[in-house]
């Protein structure tokens, strides 16, 4: 029997790319003759955007909208859709078309022998195309302090287009405390496995909308990599004290 993918979604004033993003992402996968469903998660947008994707939800049962109103941030609204999801795969992509959605039938073979499959612009066959060079260099100053911080066997732990396991989500998701805009570098701080594959691709022109990354996000993002390194650490340390407390009171 094959597998079922859940595709997430996460969307903030997505409203003129939603629909299209959709629709491509369904006609891709249907020619690989994958079993899907697309998992819209969005944070209200003022704009409408779940009004349009509870329209399209309409016409194809495999399109599942949710909307939170009370919780906002891309970590967290990942988190929810994988708590909605049905697939035995999770595969996360972004809804303005900057991610290369011809790559996510790859990404979702590449989880039949992996953990976690990461969409990497920093490989042979990747690149930034044309990133403007503000968000390039970002993004590159981002990625080193977390490759710092998290040393993980993958050349893009800033990516957000990547792949998991829905089994290894589930044993990984109490450790994980989802805030601001990457999910991954915590996953990858969190699960022990070295089943970690990557698929290359160049990042794209967003078609429509404004991008969300701007200096206040970078600077927001470095204090996410400290505050998650400080519970890692905190809780690993909390491990210990209960563990010499126990083994103090067994006597000879």
């Amino acid at each position: 029997m094959q597998n079922k993918t859940s595709i997430i979604l996460p969307t903030y004033n997505e409203a003129g790319n939603i629909k299209n993003c959709a629709e491509t992402i369904s006609k891709i996968l249907e020619k690989e003759s994958l079993d899907f469903e697309i998992v819209i998660v969005d944070d209200n947008s003022p704009d409408g955007t779940f009004e349009v994707a509870k329209v399209l939800a309409e016409y194809d049962k495999r399109i599942k909208p949710f909307v939170r109103t009370t919780e906002r941030g891309l970590s967290s609204a990942v988190t929810y859709g994988y708590g909605k999801a049905e697939g035995d795969n999770l595969v996360v992509v972004d809804a303005d078309f900057q991610h290369d959605y011809t790559k996510i039938p790859e990404v979702i073979r590449l989880l039949k022998d992996n953990d976690i499959v990461v969409a990497t612009r920093r490989s042979s066959d990747g690149g930034y195309g044309n990133f403007p060079i503000f968000r390039k260099l970002a993004s590159q100053f981002a990625t080193k302090i977390s490759e710092w911080l998290f040393p993980v066997p993958i050349s893009d732990p800033m990516s957000g287009f990547f792949g998991i396991r829905k089994s290894v989500y589930l044993e990984t998701k109490g450790k994980l405390h989802p805030r601001g805009y990457k999910i991954l570098f915590e996953i990858l701080g969190s699960v022990r496995t070295e089943k970690i594959a990557e698929v290359g691709y160049t990042f794209g022109l967003r078609t429509w909308g404004q991008s969300k990354l701007d200096s206040g996000v970078i600077f927001y993002f470095i204090w996410d990599l400290i505050s998650i390194k400080w519970n890692q650490w905190r809780s690993s340390h909390t491990f210990q004290f209960r563990s010499k407390r126990r083994n103090s009171h067994i006597h000879p």
